[in-house]
Formats: structure tokens, sequence, C-alpha cells
């Protein structure tokens, strides 16, 4: 196996896995949408869109989205589909895929920021404008889902962070 060996070459394997996380989602979202109540269903179908929308905007960079499997989206999306089997309908189950679809998100926002980072050190403001934005709907997005997670489990979120 080669090693990375440039700050250009580790930005490109990050954009691709990215790209690659982006578009795992974009597929396998709407299945877990399913398995939500209402209210998360349409959450969970507007961040499948909302994938494949930032899977879009990084191709559109000129990237080459040509990459291997994203590892560790896999695994968090193995475990949400298992979620949305194992645990019976209603509010356990939609708490339980709150935390997984959330888990993709905190994992995409920690990359992201090391894309954006090596893309300003490689003065690319075009993809790190494109990961930036796609990191910022991230936290927007996050921050609905946290919401929805504190109110089912009747909580007020003003002493959580």
């Amino acid at each position: 196996m080669t090693q990375t060996a440039s700050a250009a070459s580790l930005l490109h394997i990050a954009c691709q896995d990215l790209h690659a996380g982006k578009a795992m989602q974009a597929e396998r979202l709407p299945a877990l949408a399913a398995a939500a109540g209402e209210l998360l269903a349409g959450l969970i179908r507007a961040e499948a869109e909302r994938a494949g929308a930032q899977a879009a905007r990084l191709a559109d960079t000129g990237l080459d989205t040509a990459g291997p499997a994203n590892l560790w989206m896999a695994g968090i999306l193995d475990d949400a589909a298992r979620d949305a089997e194992s645990h019976q309908a209603g509010r356990l189950r939609d708490v339980a895929l709150i935390g997984a679809v959330r888990k993709a998100k905190a994992a995409e926002i920690v990359s992201g920021e090391t894309a954006i980072a090596l893309a300003e050190e490689l003065g690319d403001a075009a993809l790190a404008a494109a990961v930036a934005a796609n990191r910022a709907e991230e936290i927007a997005s996050d921050g609905a889902l946290k919401a929805l997670l504190l109110s089912s489990t009747g909580h007020s979120g003003a002493t959580r962070g």
C-alpha cells in the first residue's frame, strides 16, 4: 500500500471520502425514513435529498470522485439499519435513528473541517467553499435533529450543549 505524501493527496482522499459518504447517504437514508415516525421520516428524506445535492456540489468543483467506499459512513448506516430493525416502531426507534443520523453528521462535520483546512492551505478556494457550505448545512441539520430528539425525550435542552 502506498502512503499519502502530500497535502494535495490527502485533500483529494478526504474529499473523495466525503463525496462517497454523501452518495451513500442519498442512497440509503430513504430506507431509514420508511422505518421512522412521520416527523422524523420527513427530516430523514430531506437529509437524503441534501446529501445528493452535497455530493453534486463536491463533484461540481472538478473533484475526481472515483474512489473507494467510505468505510466509516457504511458502518454508521449499517448500525442505523440495525436500529431500524431491532427497535420497536415508535418513539424508541426514532430516538435511536436520530442518534444514528447525528453520528453521521458529527463524522462529516469533523471530516469537512480537515478538508477545509487542507483546501485553504493549498489555495483551493472553490473546494474550500463547497466543503464549508456542506458543513454549514450539516450543522444546521444536526440542530433540527437535536431539537427533535430533545422534544421526543421530554427535555428542553437548556442544560445541554
